[in-house]
């Protein structure tokens, strides 16, 4: 179980520190995470699935290798985000917020309608993937590292980035936008760099995504999963990069504690599985209401 929430948890905190970075320090509402996810998972399996035969609907499999399909995962991401970003970027608060998830929405749809880009509600299974098998090494082991190297690497790039004049342009951006254009600064520029910057990421662990489960549908990317993200980054608590990830951490942790219960009959299971739902949303309830972490930091400083 501490093998899987290291894994699943490493990979979502990407998403959610990507999402620490977009809202906490720029100051943008993005509810279509899953879409820039979505578009890294398919990019990955379409580059790397082998060209369609019998049943298959799939148009396209070009077959290539695994890093091939890796960085193609990283530059759809960062296509997706450009086509989405540049109408919507002008629009605030709920605006954007509602704008990004119909983006998202729309893209499920066509995912599950389009049976020519991805197999449509059947989707693309045995995705291929490195098999570290053949050098000796496991493979939950291997792809634990690599999600974790993934987490590691997005932390400390954004850490830096942050840390130099562009993060205080950035902060400056969604702190008083007419102020920073009053003194010569694009903010719009800025804004679409960060969401731009923030998706690549998001689209690489997607691709890592598709590599651990070998397969990718529209089932596997809804909304939940932009849901989660901003319940992780809300209970490990905003503008720090420790915190989402320790909230990600934490929120994998408790569904993989879930999943080990053993349950004789399937209405247990699905009673358990509302049943975390629930806590979950009651989680998000309190931290939203008490904000404890604030409290921390307030007097931390006093």
């Amino acid at each position: 179980m501490l093998m899987s929430t290291l894994m699943f948890g490493a990979m979502f905190s990407v998403l959610t520190i990507s999402l620490n970075l977009q809202y906490a320090r720029g100051g943008m509402i993005n509810f279509g995470t899953v879409a820039y996810f979505a578009a890294g998972a398919y990019a990955y399996a379409i580059f790397t699935q082998e060209p369609p035969s019998g049943l298959d609907q799939y148009a396209f499999g070009l077959n290539a290798p695994w890093w091939v399909g890796f960085i193609a995962a990283g530059l759809a991401a960062m296509i997706f985000a450009l086509v989405t970003g540049w109408p919507t970027l002008r629009l605030r608060g709920e605006y954007l917020a509602l704008t990004t998830f119909a983006f998202a929405e729309v893209l499920h749809s066509v995912l599950l309608n389009e049976r020519r880009i991805g197999n449509g509600s059947v989707g693309m299974a045995n995705v291929e993937r490195p098999d570290p098998t053949v050098l000796g090494l496991d493979d939950t082991l291997v792809y634990t590292l690599a999600a974790c190297a993934l987490m590691l690497a997005t932390a400390w790039i954004f850490r830096r980035l942050l840390a130099s004049p562009y993060g205080r342009l950035v902060d400056a951006t969604r702190d008083d936008e007419i102020a920073a254009e009053a003194v010569g600064k694009n903010t719009a520029r800025v804004r679409l760099q960060i969401f731009v910057i923030s998706a690549i990421p998001i689209g690489l662990a997607g691709a890592l995504y598709a590599m651990i489960t070998t397969l990718v549908a529209p089932a596997l990317f809804t909304a939940e999963v932009t849901f989660f993200v901003w319940i992780a980054l809300a209970l490990g608590g905003e503008r720090t990069i420790i915190g989402a990830i320790l909230g990600t951490m934490a929120l994998v942790f408790f569904q993989e504690a879930v999943r080990m219960i053993p349950f004789e009959t399937v209405r247990s299971a699905q009673i358990a599985a509302s049943v975390e739902e629930v806590i979950t949303g009651i989680l998000f309830i309190i931290v939203l209401r008490w904000q404890p972490w604030d409290r921390l930091s307030r007097k931390a400083q006093s």
